[in-house]
């Protein structure tokens, strides 16, 4: 099996763009984690029909992985696939967003009441965290967005498992490709950078100084920031035209 670059989307289409597939466990999960990629980076819409047989020839794959990840993100929530109409993805409108804010809140205020001691005692996993920043930064000042938000989810991924609580890892990387979505969706309306990092290197203080009422304050202030900016604001045309890219429809 060959895995190529290619400037097509995964519908198929043109994008622009050079992708690869990333690293993961199995065939059918680096397939599930392109498509996320894409939808991420606006290479896929929201509504849009995913094509079996385009996807296998994009990627040089069989159907089988192709149809083992569609299956996968229908049960994670990603995609819809009905008999005959075949896989489309689910909207993310303000309502599953909110849901998915609310979720990692939750989880991650209680990853820090056992990260933030976990990280202090061991210096190297709080410079892995500098050099997460680092990678933001240099990410962003590149306008890629998909891989600024991947540092971003590494991040606080990096502190779930700080936590060394298996509930709230194995929560937690159920949201994974959720959040990538979202950021995909949010971070690149922000196009900020410089505020990003300022944000999480605010976040590394606080771990350090142990200040746990803070960060519970903190965590929250920093998921919902961007929620409470004229949530229609990201619907429909507008958000389309700050894209600066047609839909993309999958044919066939």
């Amino acid at each position: 099996m060959s895995l190529v670059h290619s400037n097509r989307s995964p519908s198929g289409r043109p994008s622009g763009t050079t992708t690869a597939l990333p690293r993961a466990q199995s065939l059918a999960a680096q397939v599930a984690d392109f498509i996320v990629d894409a939808i991420a980076a606006g290479q896929i819409e929201f509504g849009e029909r995913l094509v079996e047989t385009a996807l296998s020839r994009r990627l040089e794959v069989s159907r089988v992985p192709i149809r083992e990840a569609l299956k996968m993100l229908e049960a994670q929530g990603i995609l819809d696939v009905t008999p005959h109409r075949g896989a489309h993805v689910v909207e993310f409108d303000n309502l599953k967003i909110d849901r998915i804010c609310e979720a990692r809140v939750a989880l991650e205020r209680l990853a820090f009441r056992h990260a933030s001691g976990n990280l202090r005692k061991h210096p190297e996993k709080l410079k892995s965290l500098e050099a997460l920043i680092d990678r933001m930064g240099r990410e962003a000042a590149h306008r890629d967005w998909v891989q600024t938000s991947k540092a971003d989810l590494d991040f606080h991924r990096q502190i779930c498992l700080a936590s060394e609580n298996e509930i709230v890892i194995t929560l937690w990387e159920a949201l994974a490709r959720h959040i990538l979505i979202v950021f995909g969706r949010e971070i690149r309306t922000e196009q900020d950078g410089p505020r990003l990092m300022q944000q999480h290197r605010r976040i590394l203080q606080l771990i350090r100084n142990g200040d746990l009422a803070k960060l519970d304050q903190e965590i929250a202030r920093h998921i919902m920031r961007l929620r409470h900016r004229g949530r229609s604001a990201a619907d429909g045309a507008g958000y389309q035209a700050r894209r600066g890219k047609p839909s993309l429809k999958s044919q066939g």
